[in-house]
């Protein structure tokens, strides 16, 4: 049955199907993706917060070692979606509780980093069980995607289970298991990856996912921007800082967004596997500049800023830009030429500033990262216009 065309009425269960051979390239994100997505607001926070409280080399290893999961869970529930989603009421109700483990998770965040992980354990185990559910429904409804759904639905089980059986040890070998967990979801599509010509994804659909959580990681950001210039009772360094953050944040924008136009994925599976796995560093790059960025505003004052904000700051935009310029490479679009060289030596100039800038003012710093991301950028625009005139 399909959607009565005079009011838009459909039935509440729709089996699941395969969209990707259906639909074309002409997908668009869902007002329930946009609502899902919205969840990870908490989790992108709380992240960002504990590498606030924490900036040592052991705060970032621990922010990695937690944005993996969270971005895991993300990226399993939009690629499942982007295959099979039919917007029923089942769909939309797993989808819900599925949002509400996805909180249980965030708020679990600070207790890891307190040594305390058996919430975080069952969260993470709830949200997986919830995808092998989805899989298995879709395995009685579409059966030339079985191979794929085979698949998934055991190798996801078994990470289900190595989370489980980590809560019988305590730390350190029960982190060495969240390890082996997630070093098996992650080759979970690069072991299936010859499956992926006869069981596509969306060409354009599944890269404006990533793009839209992008944008949710990059608000962090602006909202630090205001909160920390609203803490700050107006001392004009802070709010300088902000205001210089706030550019940055915009360069940044433009680097990934500023293109226009549809972006298109390449078909091979390798430039699928790289442009999602890329990604990965690439968030957790953009959620480390919010830290940074936060900790420059509360430090405004201060003679200099400590190695873990200027880390945060600086090696997460040059982190970022190594990483667009990856997935950039993926799309059918690919890199202006001029593009890349431009970048490293932003990259460069960037981790340089993080490794010796410990002798400049916040202001100066800041202002410095601001900089090299506006140049950036102006390059850019510089290039695109050359690129028109020659081919004109």
């Amino acid at each position: 049955m399909t959607t009565a065309p005079d009011t838009g009425i459909k039935p509440l269960l729709l089996p699941p199907r395969l969209r990707t051979l259906e639909d074309g390239d002409g997908r668009r994100a869902s007002y329930l993706e946009l609502f899902f997505d919205l969840v990870f607001v908490v989790a992108i926070a709380q992240l960002a917060h504990e590498l606030e409280s924490d900036h040592s080399l052991r705060g970032f290893g621990m922010f990695a070692a937690l944005y993996l999961p969270v971005f895991l869970a993300w990226q399993g529930f939009s690629f499942y979606a982007d295959r099979f989603d039919t917007d029923d009421v089942v769909f939309r109700i797993v989808m819900f509780t599925a949002m509400l483990a996805i909180a249980a998770l965030a708020i679990q965040v600070p207790d890891v980093a307190h040594g305390d992980s058996v919430g975080f354990v069952l969260a993470y185990v709830v949200l997986r069980s919830l995808l092998v559910g989805l899989y298995l429904r879709s395995y009685l409804h579409v059966p030339e995607a079985r191979p794929l759904i085979t698949r998934y639905a055991w190798e996801y089980s078994l990470a289900i289970g190595i989370w489980m059986l980590s809560l019988a040890f305590e730390s350190p070998e029960r982190y060495v298991l969240w390890g082996i967990a997630l070093a098996w979801e992650l080759s979970i599509p690069t072991l299936a990856r010859g499956l992926f010509t006869a069981i596509p994804v969306h060409g354009s659909h599944v890269p404006e996912r990533f793009a839209l959580f992008t944008i949710i990681v990059l608000g962090e950001t602006i909202v630090v921007v205001a909160l920390g210039t609203s803490g700050s009772e107006w001392a004009a360094s802070s709010a300088l800082v902000a205001v210089l953050g706030f550019a940055a944040a915009a360069a940044i924008w433009w680097v990934y967004f500023g293109g226009g136009g549809e972006v298109t994925l390449r078909r091979s599976p390798a430039a699928i596997l790289v442009f999602t796995h890329v990604h990965i560093p690439l968030l957790a790059a953009l959620t480390a500049f919010s830290a940074g960025m936060t900790l420059a505003i509360e430090h405004a004052s201060d003679a200099g800023l400590d190695a873990g904000t200027r880390w945060a700051l600086a090696a997460g935009a040059a982190l970022y830009l190594a990483c667009v310029t990856t997935a950039q490479r993926a799309t059918a679009q690919g890199v202006l030429r001029g593009t890349e060289r431009a970048r490293a030596i932003a990259v460069s100039v960037l981790v340089g500033l993080a490794a010796v800038g410990g002798a400049f003012e916040p202001v100066l710093f800041t202002a410095l990262v601001a900089s090299t991301l506006i140049l950036l950028v102006a390059y850019k625009l510089w290039s695109a216009q050359r690129f028109l005139r020659e081919a004109a």
